[in-house]
């Protein structure tokens, strides 16, 4: 199962997934996502994942990625609060 953490302050000494969300009016689209595999907030492994991708597959392609390595924690790191909870894609468990 994988904890998904909106505070840095929350996130554990080992190895997590990053989701960054950041926005740039001269690119599009203009809010993206970047993912990481980090340990300590440095990248663990620079070229696991593109440059970047909308923030919706970003974030399914990082809980997929986080369930399939065993990592337990998502960290989304969204200092804008572009990609709030309200907007996340729901994934069906089932």
């Amino acid at each position: 199962m994988v904890r998904i953490v909106e505070h840095r302050s929350a996130l554990p000494n080992g190895p997590i997934l990053a989701v960054h969300v950041r926005h740039d009016a001269d690119v599009e689209p203009h809010v993206f996502a970047r993912i990481a595999v980090e340990v300590f907030g440095q990248s663990a492994h620079p070229d696991a994942f593109s440059e970047r991708m909308p923030v919706e597959k970003a974030f399914l392609q990082a809980l997929a990625y986080a369930e399939h390595a065993g990592l337990t924690v998502l960290w989304i790191d969204d200092p804008g609060q572009h990609f709030p909870p309200d907007k996340r894609p729901v994934m069906d468990a089932g």
